[in-house]
């Protein structure tokens, strides 16, 4: 197994303190038998039961000195031990004495505890989730059919790629139930397997396990930013390796709120043909345990599972409050460098809205292959926007005057425009007829635009992205800009 190999190689070079993190013991215990078994040492693994933890971990030390042949000692609960004075006083008094017998001591810990007394001395391994590698006995085990013959290797792929980002416990437990249910070998199980880790995931409450991803055809305009995307999607082939083309990192999009960057970075993941995983970077500080354990847990879920769309919605938010303690200092330092080294088959697609919430570290190349400015829509897009949202709702977007009601919706947001569709749609369904076209003019006539609201802080975002960041829409010429002015868009909102 690939994972014990670092196990292996530490007790072979007869290292006395190694700590494994790891949140499935049973796992990690199974890890360090193979490992001892490729080192050629004994082990022991006492349980604890109902003793003391404390108690039963020294007497086990004190065993453990008192054995000949080269033995290591394995201990879950690491993380409560590490946090024990006695423990840490005893660790460091004996580990000469181990170390000279050629022995080890191998703690089994859910997250690391810092202990200056004994960091000298002690190797900490992330023992991580385990590699297709490694699940596909489980997998291949429960999709051969009962009469005999082999699994099919088509459906074996596809198990495996559903079963990315689960512990090998939680992947027999989720086997075990599909065969109780009758779902194997049968081709539901790929989709009971996806369902079984979405609901896994979101127990983290940091990351979720998206459903459906949004199509690009529900998205009016970017037509710069599709383009790019679209360039991108054979960047992940074994091809573009061959050729020398590295994978795509992500893009951080920038804009105005309402204009549609959480629904890109949704259907991105659709249009590169990727599992979405939404990352909540604010919920890292909410949960019962410490928040370096959430994301260290998080990322790895994420690397499990790749290729994967990672999407990160307002970071701009979370990098705000991470200007406070040295904890949220420190968190949000560790996601930037993992942004800059994260492997590759993992595109983060990150949105913004405050730029002047967001540190320099994250805006420089490196983090993200680009950063796109995405604006409020013009009369094109808006009328691309209302035939989507009219299409949406079950009506031919022909049977409306979408230009006409584009000019009418002067300065509004894709998310305001669908807002009147929906107020439009309301009174329509109350009154008992069809949708009119004077049921949107007037929803229209009632929303105040928030570029209006805060004009001050759109102003200073454009001006920002001048200079720092690609426009997502179409480059649109002089003229085009000057006909539409003549037009007088703003006038006639002022005019109604």
């Amino acid at each position: 197994m690939d994972r014990s190999n670092a196990i292996a190689n530490r007790l072979a070079a007869r290292y006395p303190l190694l700590e494994v993190l790891s949140t499935d013991e049973p796992d990690a215990r199974a890890l360090i038998e193979e490992a001892a078994r490729r080192a050629g040492i004994k082990i022991e693994a006492p349980r604890f039961g109902t003793r003391p933890p404390l108690d039963a971990a020294t007497e086990a030390i004190d065993r453990l000195l008192q054995t000949k042949e080269r033995t290591a000692l394995v201990l879950g609960g690491g993380h409560r031990l590490m946090g024990e004075p006695i423990f840490l006083q005893v660790l460091r008094e004996r580990l000469v004495e181990v170390e000279r017998g050629g022995h080890a001591i191998v703690l089994i810990s859910a997250f690391r505890r810092p202990a200056a007394e004994i960091d000298r001395d002690r190797v900490v391994l992330e023992l991580g989730l385990p590699s297709e590698h490694e699940l596909r006995d489980l997998v291949e085990a429960a999709l051969t059919p009962d009469d005999g013959g082999f699994a099919h290797p088509q459906l074996v792929a596809l198990a495996l790629q559903a079963a990315r980002g689960m512990t090998r416990g939680q992947l027999r437990r989720a086997l075990r139930r599909l065969r109780l249910s009758g779902t194997l070998p049968d081709e539901t199980a790929i989709a009971a397997l996806h369902a079984e880790k979405r609901d896994l995931v979101a127990t983290s409450g940091v990351l979720e396990v998206a459903g459906t991803a949004p199509m690009m055809e529900e998205i009016g305009g970017m037509e710069s930013l599709k383009g790019w995307l679209d360039r991108r999607r054979g960047a992940l082939s074994e091809q573009a390796r061959e050729f020398g083309l590295p994978a795509p990192r992500g893009v951080l999009l920038v804009g105005v709120q309402g204009c549609g960057k959480s629904l890109f970075a949704k259907a991105s993941a659709h249009a590169l043909g990727l599992p979405l995983l939404r990352f909540d970077l604010g919920r890292l500080f909410t949960h019962d345990s410490a928040p370096d354990e959430n994301l260290r847990h998080a990322l790895a879920v994420a690397e499990a599972m790749a290729p994967v769309v990672l999407w990160v919605d307002e970071i701009d938010k979370a990098f705000a409050d991470a200007l406070g303690s040295e904890t949220t200092s420190r968190i949000f330092g560790t996601f930037l460098t993992w942004l800059a080294e994260h492997p590759e088959g993992i595109f983060v697609a990150a949105t913004a809205n405050r730029v002047d919430h967001l540190p320099a570290e994250l805006v420089r190349k490196g983090r993200f292959d680009e950063i796109f400015f995405v604006d409020l829509p013009d009369a094109a897009v808006r009328a691309e926007v209302f035939g989507i949202h009219l299409q949406r709702s079950g009506r031919s977007a022909e049977d409306y005057d979408c230009e006409h009601l584009a000019r009418l919706g002067d300065r509004l947001t894709g998310a305001e425009i669908e807002a009147a569709i929906a107020d439009a749609l309301a009174v329509a369904f109350a009154d008992q007829r069809e949708l009119e076209t004077a049921d949107i003019e007037r929803a229209l006539s009632e929303i105040v635009p928030f570029v209006d609201t805060y004009e001050a802080q759109v102003k200073a975002l454009r001006e920002w992205a001048r200079k720092r960041a690609r426009t997502a829409g179409r480059d649109r010429s002089m003229r085009e800009i000057f006909e539409e002015a003549q037009r007088g868009g703003s006038e006639a909102w002022r005019d109604r």
